[in-house]
């Protein structure tokens, strides 16, 4: 026998399996279903299937599956040399494949498939996407056709490049694209039409199925790993986050939409150029937050499921081994929605992407390792109702209902002509809804719109001027010295602030002077400052040469640095308004190395914010000497008082004590100093809370006793005091830690109670981006944190107390999710009522 026909009898033996149970084994510790509604099978598992990605479902109900084999395969794999799709069949009808086959191969750094509305099957690899043919019906493609290419970068990585796939109803092909590390891109289709891109965010495209007409859609996105349509025709994809700004969202995807986010700023998701949320004017929020890592998406009602699953979206959520639900509903012309475990795995449960066949039942990939690299594991899943369950009729994609009513005004909005009345869409700048106020920017960014939106831009609404502002730069309108005067020192912060971003974005350097001009009108603004800052950057001769020859491939290795000494420059030119120079003391790089310039300050400004400020910086600095200049700011009569109150709360954090110094202090005259100082004195002479004998004792209890107000000032001296230690791993306005969520603005999503429950109960209800997990290591050490990062052999941890701590997998005992919050129990029993009070106050007076 030859070499060839050994190897197709070996092929044969390998992919022809049947068991003698009707269902193939389950693994030891499988997955639990959630809904005993209904049930998980194993469908194949390896050696049959390995490191499984994308997986569709044929009209004849024939399984493909695309087996991974090229993402990063270490040196001694012993699988196939390229990524293959494999055909499972069930011929029987009884639930389990009899047959294995390879439908196609030759591919790498596959990522997904999907059958077109005409049962052509489409392959999406880093580089590229393909159309499969089988013409003759044998189970084996003999011909394919390339659609699509990502012809820039030379180089990329799989997991952000090319990644998601799906179909409208209507027959165009749509593709999400990573962010590509930053560099450089190109995707062009069959006919010459080209997407490209040089320091922008992830974004998703379409194209007619033969490859022409490429187009973007919207852009904004980290990684867009999957889309998929809801029952309504909304667009939906899932996106991993930015390493320090989360959650993981699942996006509504409309046209020309701006999610926020842009690779020139490199991975953390922390710029003032950079939003997450629609946090800036012209970026749209996101529809539901996820958990890590979100890999695959399905419209629940393609599947045979319950009543109660009409109108939701499964998600595989890889990192956190589970499968979640996703409640939508509408938000004004949008979508919102909450989301609820489906199924749980452990460790070795990783599912990735989603298929159903013509009987509703729901088919999904599962890596199985947590390993990136590929591994020789993998399983197919099926997910279906029980007998004698009653379940809805799977619909089909063509079938879906067609969009919704409540996004009616949103289409009307999108079908307007060129020469439609500006005054009807200059109109919809207005309107509550952050989804009409886009649309109608995103239709007058069109150069028939060009002299009225300039005339516009003087318009005595303030959302109207920042459409018009959004709409004239979106269209590449380049504004003379006057215009962006006019929209540097306008009235309204946000168009102050676009206005410096366009500055910065455009490379107008011949604005550079009217920049300052905008710091002194109105209330100055940290966010309005860091923009301020942004954009000097973003003028400096060295950024604009390699930024505008685009001489780096990759933009975010491209630095950004102010002028030398810019910031210290800054805070000592009095030509600033002083509560702006305050500002840039707070974002004083390492205090400790200006410490003389802040000593300085604190014996010269009179300003009580200059010298809050002041105070807030010396107190990370511990040194004796700092020390006793805090007491005598502390003990001043001449000072104001609430200095006085802050420079009490930094010597908490000096070395020394102060105490027998501090207690004349509790007869001052100040209730602020009074009460700070009291709060000095608990730390060294176990002085008793001033509450202790009439505190509440039960979650009831307290939540009653902490309706009544508190003072917000007050509250912010608790938040950063040793007893709280909320800014040990919460920041609000740039000053604390990061180890939990930014709580600047965290009034305007939280009620009172709200709040109150999280303090008090701070693990019954765990947001999936701020998870904690554990390392516990072979020699005993345990540690808690935030996950960042888990690699082939490292894992990446920050931690409250050394901050980002990497750990070698060789030394671990385990690791994984923690079933607490990583916000400690029993923050009440450290505090009075009142410091409760006032700390909610403060809490509270964020959304001001």
């Amino acid at each position: 026998m030859n070499r060839g026909k050994l190897l197709v009898l070996l092929t044969a033996l390998l992919f022809s399996f049947q068991d003698k149970e009707p269902t193939a084994p389950l693994p030891e510790n499988p997955p639990q279903v959630l809904d005993d509604r209904l049930e998980l099978t194993l469908v194949a598992e390896n050696p049959v299937i390995v490191t499984p990605i994308g997986i569709a479902v044929d009209s004849l109900d024939r399984v493909f599956v695309l087996e991974s084999n090229t993402h990063q395969p270490p040196a001694d794999y012993a699988g196939p040399k390229s990524d293959q799709i494999k055909i499972f069949e069930d011929k029987d009808g009884d639930g389990q494949p009899e047959k294995a086959s390879v439908f196609a191969d030759g591919f790498k750094e596959g990522v997904n498939i999907a059958f077109s509305p005409t049962g052509n099957l489409y392959v999406v690899t880093s580089r590229d996407v393909t159309v499969l043919y089988d013409r003759d019906g044998d189970g084996r493609s003999e011909d394919r056709k390339k659609v699509l290419e990502l012809t820039e970068p030379d180089k990329v990585y799989a997991h952000s490049a090319l990644l998601g796939i799906t179909f409208s109803p209507d027959g165009w092909l749509y593709v999400s694209r990573g962010n590509t590390g930053g560099a450089l891109w190109k995707l062009v289709g069959t006919d010459g039409s080209s997407v490209t891109g040089y320091g922008d965010g992830g974004n998703i495209v379409r194209a007619r199925p033969d490859g022409s007409q490429l187009e973007e859609v919207a852009t904004g996105f980290w990684n867009p790993v999957d889309v998929k349509f809801s029952d309504t025709g909304h667009l939906l994809t899932v996106d991993n986050d930015p390493d320090s700004r989360g959650p993981n969202r699942l996006v509504d995807v409309v046209s020309g939409g701006d999610y926020g986010y842009q690779s020139l700023f490199g991975g953390s998701g922390i710029n003032p150029y950079l939003a997450w949320n629609g946090e800036l004017p012209g970026t749209l929020p996101y529809a539901v937050g996820l958990g890590e890592a979100p890999s695959g998406l399905l419209n629940a009602n393609l599947a045979a499921l319950p009543a109660d699953y009409r109108g939701q979206m499964l998600a595989s959520i890889w990192e956190e081994s589970r499968i979640v639900r996703i409640d939508l509903k509408p938000d004004g012309v949008s979508l919102t929605g909450s989301t609820q475990v489906l199924v749980q795995g452990g460790e070795n449960f990783r599912p990735v992407a989603f298929a159903t066949d013509n009987k509703g039942n729901i088919y999904f990939t599962d890596w199985v390792l947590r390993n990136y690299p590929n591994h020789g594991r993998g399983r197919i899943w099926k997910l279906s109702a029980r007998k004698n369950v009653a379940v809805e009729n799977p619909q089909k994609l063509s079938k879906l209902a067609p969009p919704d009513s409540a996004s009616l005004p949103l289409r009307v909005v999108y079908n307007t002509g060129p020469h439609t009345n500006f005054a009807y869409l200059a109109k919809r700048l207005t309107s509550s809804d952050p989804f009409m106020r886009h649309a109608a920017m995103v239709m007058l960014a069109r150069p028939s719109h060009h002299e009225q939106l300039v005339q516009t831009v003087k318009s005595t609404e303030p959302l109207i001027r920042i459409g018009a502002l959004l709409a004239l730069q979106r269209s590449g309108f380049r504004p003379d010295k006057g215009l962006m005067r006019q929209m540097l020192t306008d009235d309204d912060a946000r168009v102050r602030q676009r206005a410096m971003m366009w500055v910065g974005k455009a490379g107008l350097v011949e604005s550079r002077a009217d920049l300052d001009k905008s710091l002194t009108v109105g209330t100055p603004s940290l966010l309005l400052f860091e923009t301020y800052l942004e954009t000097i950057r973003h003028l400096q001769p060295e950024f604009l040469n390699i930024y505008q020859n685009r001489a780096e491939p990759y933009t975010k290795k491209i630095e950004r640095p102010l002028p030398e000494n810019f910031i210290e420059k800054f805070i000592e030119d009095k030509i600033h308004p002083v509560a702006v120079r305050a500002m840039a003391v707070k974002l004083l790089d390492e205090p400790a190395q200006k410490a003389d310039l802040l000593l300085a300050l604190l014996a010269k400004e009179k300003d009580a914010g200059m010298q809050l400020e002041v105070v807030r910086s010396l107190a990370q600095i511990p040194d004796a000497a700092i020390a006793e200049k805090l007491f005598q700011t502390a003990k001043s009569s001449a000072t104001s008082p609430e200095v006085r109150a802050e420079a009490l709360l930094a010597l908490s954090r000096q070395p020394g004590n102060f105490s027998e110094k501090i207690k004349p202090l509790l007869k001052d005259k100040s209730p602020e100093v009074r009460a700070e100082a009291e709060r000095y004195l608990r730390l060294y002479v176990g002085r008793p809370l001033p509450d202790l004998v009439s505190r509440p004792t039960t979650y009831e209890a307290w939540g009653k006793a902490l309706q009544k107000g508190g003072e917000a000032k007050r509250g912010r001296r608790v938040f950063y005091s040793v007893q709280a230690v909320c800014a040990a791993c919460h920041a609000i306005e740039g000053r604390g830690g990061d180890l939990g969520p930014d709580l600047t603005n965290v009034g305007m999503s939280k009620s009172l109670n709200q709040l109150i429950r999280a303090i008090l109960q701070p693990s019954a209800e765990i947001s999936p981006e701020w998870q904690g997990w554990y390392v516990n290591l072979k020699n005993g050490e345990a540690y808690m944190g935030r996950q960042i990062d888990v690699s082939e052999k490292e894992i990446d941890l920050l931690t409250q107390d050394k901050g980002f701590v990497t750990f070698q997998k060789k030394d671990m005992k385990d690791y994984g999710m923690s079933r607490t919050s990583l916000m400690p129990d029993g923050l009440q029993n450290q505090l009075s009522v009142e410091d409760m009070r006032d700390l909610l106050a403060f809490l509270q007076s964020r959304e001001k």
